[in-house]
């Protein structure tokens, strides 16, 4: 520890410390911030900028600041250069070598973006370092775009591979630096061999590679020089060509000796102007190892994440389970650059698990907040990054510009423009057109993109999300991939600023059903999330009446799309009535009956038992017709004179007015009651009772069948299937026929991913009946792999049945057997008693 440093010491032990040789007021918060993360103890910026003269200074440091500054500085004076210092005694240069690099390991750690423990090493990092180690290439470099974790992958293959005493490589001497400990503007004329004998110690007038060399020889010691960080030094073309020039000047004084070996780390752009330096020399070129990963287009050789790797990432957060994290947010967070806006949103709401794209907008929401509007000249970044967008014609014209045409920008925003490139916002990439170089200024991620032709478009419009905008945004953009982003970016800009009435004017453009069911999803995901901190939104959504709006765009009830299921679950959470709850709870649980899931069914009725005895305009109960069905799947005998019995019978009887106010289409309660006696009939009717009531709801509501909405498409489905499977519908081909040419058609916005699933057994059980076994036994296998995928059990069950059928008929039994037994450790793994399912209609 040292004892009583002047403020004068402490100030230049805290840039030795901090690996800064100039110091700004933004560098304040930094270094606040790497206390925080060492000492765990709280000094702040302002006190910091006291210390170096940037803010006004009344009072003296108190004992706690100045104890905590002098513990932060302990070790500083122990690495400092000191210029009295040289030997050729290669132990202590390899002491005073593991001194520097440790150093910038424990600045690495401590200005880490998250705690340092969270991260891991990269496999394919070590593989590459080992056949790069053990070649005759002389150096390589970790190249790709910023946020790809360059530098904590360096730090990992430093600390866990090359100085691993128990490692391969006990004897090699490693040199870590910052790339501004090297080549600083007090030193640019020195050669970096000189600039790293001055670091090391080694005697001014002994070779760097002779010496190196020669211990080689003997023990086989190797030296590693690692340069990391260019960004924040490489920034004004002079300056790039004089360090290019000391780093090939190394290069090439190592000529063919393997006793040195260098490793860069650069940015794509950095590394694209150094290999131009090079390229036209083939000495040069042929001692660069590329790396495993290396691709020309990207001009980057660090991959993404692996699945492994980003599973590790996460469960070192303790953030919950890997599995429930959706595989888009997954396949963002294998690009390490989000893992840390990811960790601070975690951090701030540890309950947030939402799984659309929710979680990503606010990923980029804060990146943005924090690089852009928070940082130095950011009136100067949001303007030219406007100027992109206008300038590619709202992406019309792409989403990059030549560079040439923003040379007056660039010129006039110069700072701007720099602090874009050095913070990953903004990248420059050259293309060859015609063997000639054009250079390109893009952002370098398209989401910042479509955030920044969202806010122009807001502005185009007065800040206004009418029914206008979204017009314009379907169609300006109709076939662009920007444009489901804009209606992501609009929906979350709605909630956030309270307008809920507008969000209507989503669903009045055509939206495919897919679209649809996952904005809806979106929606809810938003809503619940901002719930969390305005217990007002609740309130907000009962008096727009969105739930109904919701409700209605859930009619088509698409089963098989896990968006539908998953927006439906989380619209409960911010449900207003017990109407709107019974609604989305039976939707839930009809499929979870198709799935014969005892145990989700019986959670379903837990949740619905509040709700039983409340207000009913349906025909059926809803808690009653699941519970039974619970019932059935336990294998529980129920009496014959049940009331739901008695009721469906006089149902088929057409007893019961099921359009007692002669509407022409049933209204969202008649379905529902459709829906459950469907569901009811599975378990306790037959493949005729099915027939009889869809021809009943086709009598109730005549213009129905000629609507060709999702729901008159489902009837004609499931009427369909039903005739083919009994041979007693004779419009059967007909239908199937109707059906598959609105398919054809492709009228996306009227189909359903649950329907077409329908037209594969409908199509599967057709071609059985037509002896064209082949054919169907190919859509039966694709339809259980549906059907598998999205625990819809029942229809499982029917492929099965035909596949054991047509086995049988074309006497393959030793087939049949293999799907009887399929079969049967199916329903072994629902725990289904066989019995329990004697009176449901399967074959």
């Amino acid at each position: 520890m040292l004892e009583n440093p002047s403020l004068d010491s402490l100030r230049k032990l805290i840039l030795i410390k901090t690996g800064l040789k100039l110091i700004s007021p933004s560098d304040c918060k930094s270094i606040s911030l790497s206390i925080q993360k060492e000492l765990n103890k709280n000094i702040s910026e302002t006190t910091i900028k006291r210390l170096f003269g940037f803010a006004k200074t009344t009072t003296d440091f108190s004992k706690f600041t100045i104890n905590a500054l002098i513990e932060f500085v302990s070790n500083a004076n122990e690495i400092a250069p000191d210029i009295n210092f040289y030997t050729n005694d290669i132990q202590k240069i390899a002491s005073k070598a593991k001194q520097l690099t440790n150093l910038t390991l424990q600045n690495i750690k401590s200005r880490c973006s998250v705690p340092y423990e969270l991260t891991i090493p990269r496999k394919f990092a070590h593989f590459d370092f080992h056949d790069f180690h053990e070649s005759n290439y002389s150096f390589t470099a970790f190249i790709a775009q910023p946020g790809y974790g360059k530098t904590i992958l360096l730090s990992h293959l430093v600390q866990d591979v090359i100085l691993n005493e128990s490692g391969n490589y006990p004897n090699d001497i490693v040199c870590f630096f910052n790339a501004g400990q090297i080549f600083d503007s007090d030193t640019n004329e020195i050669s970096l061999e000189d600039r790293i004998k001055s670091k090391i110690g080694l005697s001014p007038d002994t070779s760097l590679i002779s010496y190196f060399e020669n211990n080689y020889q003997k023990t086989h010691t190797r030296l590693i020089i690692i340069l990391d960080d260019f960004a924040e030094l490489v920034l004004n073309r002079s300056s790039k060509i004089k360090i290019f020039d000391r780093i090939i000047d190394l290069i090439s004084s190592i000529d063919e000796s393997n006793a040195i070996k260098i490793i860069l780390s650069m940015r794509s752009t950095t590394w694209s102007r150094f290999f131009e330096r090079i390229r036209h020399a083939y000495f040069l070129k042929k001692k660069w190892f590329p790396g495993s990963y290396y691709y020309l287009d990207y001009n980057s050789n660090v991959p993404p994440l692996s699945e492994k790797e980003l599973e590790l990432v996460v469960e070192r957060m303790g953030f919950g389970n890997y599995e429930k994290i959706s595989a888009d947010l997954k396949a963002q967070l294998k690009f390490p650059f989000h893992i840390q806006w990811y960790y601070k949103l975690k951090e701030q709401f540890p309950s947030f698990n939402f799984n659309t794209n929710l979680i990503f907008y606010e990923i980029i929401d804060l990146f943005i907040n924090e690089k852009i509007f928070k940082s130095n000249y950011a009136t100067e970044k949001i303007f030219f990054c406007k100027q992109i967008i206008k300038r590619t014609k709202f992406s019309k014209e792409g989403n990059k510009l030549i560079k040439s045409d923003l040379m007056l920008d660039i010129s006039v925003y110069k700072n701007a423009y720099m602090e874009l490139l050095a913070e990953g916002i903004l990248m420059e990439e050259k293309h060859f057109h015609n063997n000639y170089p054009i250079e390109y200024v893009r952002f370098v991620h398209p989401h910042i993109f479509e955030y920044f032709l969202f806010i122009e478009l807001l502005e185009l419009y007065g800040q206004n999300l009418n029914k206008n905008f979204f017009e314009y945004i379907q169609t300006e953009y109709t076939g662009n991939q920007v444009r489901f982003q804009l209606l992501q970016w609009s929906i979350r800009q709605l909630i956030t600023i309270g307008n809920l009435k507008d969000l209507t004017n989503v669903f009045k453009i055509e939206l495919s059903n897919y679209e649809k069911n996952y904005l809806i999803y979106f929606i809810a995901e938003n809503l619940s999330y901002r719930s969390i901190d305005n217990p007002t939104i609740k309130g907000q959504i009962n008096a727009q009446n969105l739930h109904k709006i919701f409700i209605k765009e859930l009619i088509h009830f698409d089963f098989v799309d896990s968006c539908y299921r998953n927006a439906v679950e989380c619209l409960l959470e911010t449900v207003d009535t017990e109407e709107n709850a019974q609604f989305y709870h039976t939707i839930l649980a009809i499929v979870e009956c198709l799935s014969f899931d005892k145990e989700l069914i019986l959670n379903r009725l837990e949740k619905m038992e509040p709700l039983k005895s409340g207000p009913n305009k349906s025909i059926f109960k809803p808690y009653e017709i699941i519970d039974l069905i619970h019932l059935k799947l336990r294998g529980i005998s129920i009496p014959a004179n049940n009331e739901i019995f008695l009721r469906v019978e006089a149902l088929k009887k057409n007893e019961i007015n099921i359009n007692d106010k002669n509407n022409d289409y049933p209204s969202r309660g008649n379905f529902l009651d459709y829906l459950l006696l469907v569901t009811f009939n599975v378990f306790f009717g037959t493949q005729n009772d099915l027939i009889t009531f869809v021809n009943l709801m086709f009598d109730s509501y005549p213009k129905l069948s000629a609507s060709k909405t999702p729901l008159s498409i489902y009837l004609i489905n499931t009427l369909a299937i039903a005739g083919a499977r009994t041979n007693s519908v004779n419009s059967t081909s007909e239908m199937e026929s109707e059906i598959s040419n609105l398919f054809e058609a492709k009228d996306q916005t009227k189909l359903t991913l649950y329907a077409q699933s329908l037209l594969l057994i409908l199509k599967a059980q057709q071609s059985k009946n037509n002896k064209e076994y082949d054919k169907s036994i190919c859509l039966a296998k694709e339809a259980i792999t549906i059907f598998s995928r999205n625990n819809l059990f029942l229809y499982e069950l029917f492929m099965y049945n035909l596949l054991i059928t047509i086995y049988i008929e074309t006497h393959e039994l030793e087939l049949a057997n293999q799907y009887k037994y399929k079969k049967m450790m199916r329903l072994e793994d629902k725990n289904i008693p066989f019995l329990s399912l004697k009176y449901v209609d399967f074959a």
